[in-house]
């Protein structure tokens, strides 16, 4: 009678081992046959209806992803600068002190997808050039070469005795505002324009 009960036992061992692996088939079966819709047409994802740029340089570089490449739509650095902006620019001297607040216009123009020129900011015409990143931030040129070939930062603005560096950056959530921040060397010390520009 034992043994015919231990037989019993391993029947139903043997029992729901095959009816595991036949319900795990039948599963499997089932999630293969079934029709797959086509990538780009899942409901409520058009993967590929949708442009983005696929230029590193620009600001919304793979915005939009997955999608068309298009650079058509892509917003370069200079984009974002190009225009005219009514500066109020606090002048301090070289011991942070303010020494006076002077208000002007100052008008950005592109000369290529990086670059910049801003005029108004020197009375005698000159311009301050400029290279834009995609991080909404203009940091004025080194053009100053010294004898062991290396830059120095900034390049020589209004007069040949005076050195500009520093930088323009932009609110990234409004178009209208610019910030300055530049330093001026010259022969009398040095000066710290600190201001913001609305356009």
């Amino acid at each position: 009678m034992r043994y015919f009960y231990k037989e019993i036992g391993f029947l139903k061992h043997c029992m729901v081992k095959k009816l595991s692996i036949c319900f795990i088939a039948l599963v499997l079966v089932y999630a293969c046959s079934k029709k797959s819709e086509p990538f780009n047409s899942v409901a409520g994802n058009d993967y590929f209806d949708n442009s983005y740029c696929n230029d590193p340089i620009a600001i919304n570089f793979n915005q939009g992803f997955p999608g068309t490449a298009n650079n058509a739509v892509c917003i370069y650095p200079t984009d974002v600068f190009t225009g005219t902006f009514a500066l109020r620019d606090s002048v301090y001297n070289g011991e942070y002190e303010l020494d006076t607040v002077l208000e002007y216009m100052v008008t950005f123009h592109r000369t290529s997808l990086t670059k910049l020129r801003m005029s108004g900011f020197c009375i005698n015409g000159d311009t301050v050039r400029l290279t834009a990143d995609r991080y909404y931030r203009a940091n004025v040129d080194s053009t100053l070469l010294l004898q062991d070939s290396s830059m120095m930062e900034g390049h020589i603005f209004c007069r040949y005795i005076d050195t500009i560096m520093g930088s323009v950056s932009k609110y990234p959530g409004d178009s209208n505002k610019i910030r300055i921040n530049f330093t001026i060397a010259s022969d009398t010390g040095i000066n710290y324009h600190i201001g913001t520009g609305i356009k």
